[in-house]
């Protein structure tokens, strides 16, 4: 299975995407009841919310692919170091396919690298709320290393909730061909 990722960006004045099309992904994780497992802190509740996030709210947005399938998003924030925040919303049913399309996109991502050479992120970060056992199990199988829980680390519908905390370093994932 060929997996990529194309991010949603502006290339000599042309975005990768139209408007449309991020609008189009919100609603295609909405039709799937994702949506609201995905944007628990609430502030993101209409396509028009999502594309305002992605176009202007710090956020990279990466359309993925599996054999030209449109299979998900991942999205990375609150930049620092060479660190961010990783966030995913994948619509293939559980199996073989959503642990192999995971496990690759946040290798891609640990290995993509600027005109320089030189690697974008030496870590990612994500923190998942802890009632959502799912996704914590999903993060640790696709690479991710689960650090503990912490109180308020979370938000549910702007109350402060637990939340897992987890991250990914090239170092503990191993060669970029794996």
């Amino acid at each position: 299975m060929n997996i990529t990722i194309m991010p949603y960006t502006t290339i000599d004045g042309v975005p990768t995407f139209r408007d449309s099309e991020i609008r189009d992904l919100f609603m295609q994780m909405q039709s799937r009841g994702l949506a609201e497992t995905v944007f628990t802190a609430g502030d993101i509740r209409t396509a028009n919310d999502f594309l305002s996030a992605m176009k202007y709210g710090g956020n990279i947005l990466y359309v993925i692919y599996a054999d030209d399938e449109q299979v998900g998003v991942v999205w990375l924030n609150r930049f620092e170091a060479r660190f961010a925040r990783v966030h995913w919303c994948l619509w293939i049913p559980p199996g073989k396919k959503l642990l192999q399309v995971g496990k690759e996109t946040l290798r891609l991502l640990m290995y993509a690298k600027n005109k320089e050479g030189e690697y974008l992120y030496d870590m990612l970060m994500g923190i998942t709320p802890s009632y959502n056992r799912g996704a914590v199990r999903l993060a640790e199988m696709w690479g991710m290393t689960l650090v503990g829980e912490i109180p308020n680390a979370a938000l549910k519908d702007g109350i402060s909730v637990p939340g897992i905390i987890s991250y990914c370093t090239r170092e503990e994932m191993g060669h970029e061909n794996i």
